[in-house]
């Protein structure tokens, strides 16, 4: 593990992002990529196998998209019953920690070509289900290019080299994104707001939206001190 490189990254990205907090920038949009993504993965995936049905997923990155529609992503779901729904709703905030988890695990185990897998599986869902396949298309041929060179020519050092470098990225933006999201989740939790998944969930169980903010928090957080305990004790 290259602890100064995962952090650099991370640093960068928050930096980026808190520059520029509300002022929608198409560079933010595709350095949040993969954190939106994998927040509305997450509502697809476990509505699909609770029992729903997800039509489209679509993440944003024209600037003009995102002031009028005011996300920067969405799962077109349809959810079949209450059980459905709560685990619909449930799931966008898990799933970016829980990658997180993964990819600092197989970082860790120099298993390189687990996070390959793990990210490419992300993406096919994501082409299936999306209407907007070309970059999706584009990333799985990458990964599945590189896994391909990966096997056919492991003494290529230099390439593996380039394959960390992408890998510290993306897990320095996810690791910078759940410190982020952790920040913004509490501004919007101590503004009231009541479109977030934590007010539809306390309106669905009538739990206190307290319950939902604390248990997210909690996973968020939770996921930030694994990636210390790694960088630390290894």
């Amino acid at each position: 593990m290259n602890t100064f490189l995962l952090l650099a990254f991370a640093s960068i990205y928050l930096i980026l992002s808190l520059y520029y907090y509300n002022r929608p920038n198409v560079l933010m949009l595709w350095l949040s990529y993969l954190p939106t993504l994998l927040h509305e993965f997450g509502h697809a995936l476990i509505c699909q196998l609770t029992g729903g049905n997800v039509s489209d997923i679509v993440i944003v990155t024209r600037r003009t998209e995102r002031l009028s529609t005011g996300r920067n992503g969405y799962a077109v779901s349809h959810t079949t019953s209450g059980w459905n729904r709560f685990a619909t709703f449930i799931a966008g905030y898990m799933f970016p920690p829980l990658f997180l988890i993964l990819g600092v695990f197989c970082l860790s185990r120099a298993w390189q070509i687990g996070f390959w897998i793990l990210l490419g599986l992300v993406f096919l869902y994501y082409f299936v289900k999306t209407s907007r396949k070309i970059f999706p298309f584009v990333v799985m041929l990458l990964i599945a290019g590189g896994c391909y060179l990966y096997y056919r020519y492991q003494d290529a050092v230099s390439m593996w080299v380039v394959g960390d470098w992408i890998i510290y990225i993306v897990l320095g933006v996810l690791l910078a994104d759940t410190i982020l999201s952790s920040y913004t989740m509490t501004i919007i939790y101590f503004q009231g707001n009541t479109s977030w998944d934590g007010a539809m969930l306390s309106r669905l169980t009538r739990l206190p939206v307290l319950v939902y903010y604390l248990l997210f928090i909690i996973v968020q957080l939770g996921s930030c001190w694994y990636v210390v305990k790694v960088l630390i004790l290894g």
